[in-house]
């Protein structure tokens, strides 16, 4: 995307710190078309969530909150694709959730994680891409996590962006068993799942 189509309008950090995520975060929305868009990192006190985020379409608002005093690293699973049930009876869903689980080793690592996936949404939603589906942004928010673990920061150059992010377990090896894996945001199901 031509940069000269419009920047971020108003980009806050509330937190005083994350200043490593902030500088990615704006160098991947440099991609964009975001003229008009309003982007605030926060810190959250949501309760069983190590942050929260959301895009508001109707001020193109997005907001990426990360708990403060969190240990790291953390682990956590956040669905990535379905597959259909096997034997499906006609009640509940069609399909199940395909998990993939990551290690956050610093709130500057969630804090991309979420403004990945916040992201995807405005971008589906501005039509400068397709498929605004849950499993497509986390997918896109470990699409920028794992770009950010090996980003040397400010002043390099970031990945561009793809028309549709790939899938973080496709090439996955084997995993051992998580433990204290936090399961449920950003459109997972604990109801229906799959971990790869």
């Amino acid at each position: 995307m031509d940069p000269a189509a419009g920047t971020v309008e108003e980009f806050r950090n509330f937190t005083g710190g994350l200043e490593k995520a902030e500088a990615f975060i704006r160098a991947k929305c440099e991609q964009f078309a975001t003229a008009g868009l309003s982007l605030h990192l926060k810190h959250t006190r949501a309760k069983q969530r190590d942050f929260d985020g959301y895009y508001r379409l109707d001020d193109h608002r997005v907001v990426v909150a990360v708990k403060k005093r969190l240990r790291y690293p953390r682990r956590a699973a956040y669905g990535v694709g379905t597959v259909s049930h096997d034997q499906w009876n006609g009640t509940g869903l069609p399909y199940r959730l395909v998990w993939h689980e990551e290690d956050f080793s610093s709130p500057d690592d969630l804090a991309v994680f979420g403004a990945g996936h916040e992201l995807w949404h405005f971008l589906c939603h501005s039509g400068q891409r397709r498929r605004d589906f849950e499993t497509k942004a986390n997918c896109n928010g470990f699409l920028w996590l794992h770009e950010f673990k090996g980003w040397p920061g400010p002043g390099f150059p970031v990945a561009s962006q793809p028309a549709l992010p790939p899938r973080p377990d496709q090439d996955a090896g084997p995993r051992g068993a998580p433990v204290g894996v936090q399961l449920g945001l950003f459109g997972a199901d604990c109801a229906s799942e799959q971990r790869i």
